[in-house]
């Protein structure tokens, strides 16, 4: 039997509509999906020190405290101190430090960019209480709308299904909507490493990055200015 090439019952179209046809199935798809906002980029000073900070409570708060407080028997406190300057703080860093409040060398585990963050954040540590700044890290303007978008579809996504509810109201967990007691700082600390007790809460610090977490800050932030109904 000659063989056409065709498969029986399949009607050949012309190329032109077969090129309309995927170009409309690919809109079709794109548009079916959560599509999140173009926001504008990142200010670079604010990005560097909010990873900073995010690495410091990752690497360095078990020994240094929260915000660098100090341990009495581990890390020395890294707050108030502004006779520290920006070369020493890199030096004990990269090179580590032997005898009493011992502490590893992180110049054979983090790159250039990682440690320029610590150095950076500690920084802003080591400032006198009266010349530090009380506005949270953030990385970019929390009012941004395309920041707030974002946030709301990840949080619409990961945290309103079962604990948050919609909107943050109604949900197992504590609601959003009207909260105005919830500072930005506190938020993104809770998120990115969770919490325990009554109110417990999975870390986020590892799934989502800083900037992802932030969104969902400047969105929580958006919730708390709403009046409840």
């Amino acid at each position: 039997m000659k063989q056409s090439g065709h498969f029986p019952g399949i009607v050949r179209l012309p190329r032109p509509t077969v090129r309309r046809l995927i170009v409309s199935l690919c809109v079709s798809l794109w548009t079916s999906t959560t599509c999140f906002a173009v926001a504008p980029p990142a200010d670079p000073a604010r990005a560097q020190l909010a990873a900073g900070k995010s690495r410091f409570d990752k690497l360095c708060v078990s020994c240094h405290g929260p915000d660098g407080a100090g341990k009495d028997t581990y890390g020395p406190k890294l707050q108030h101190r502004p006779e520290l300057t920006e070369a020493q703080i890199r030096e004990r860093i990269i090179q580590g430090k032997h005898g009493d409040h011992a502490m590893p060398p992180w110049g054979t585990v983090l790159d250039g960019k990682a440690i320029d963050e610590l150095v950076a954040y500690v920084g802003i540590l080591r400032q006198p209480a009266e010349k530090q700044s009380t506005a949270p890290l953030s990385p970019f303007d929390l009012y941004d709308p395309a920041r707030i978008e974002n946030g709301r579809k990840r949080f619409a996504k990961t945290c309103a299904g079962y604990c948050h509810g919609h909107e943050g109201v109604g949900g197992r967990a504590p609601d959003f909507k009207g909260r105005t007691d919830l500072g930005a700082q506190q938020t993104f600390d809770v998120i990115f490493h969770g919490r325990m007790g009554s109110d417990v809460m999975p870390p986020w610090g590892d799934a989502f990055s800083e900037e992802k977490i932030w969104e969902l800050v400047a969105y929580l932030q958006h919730l708390g200015r709403q009046k409840l109904d």
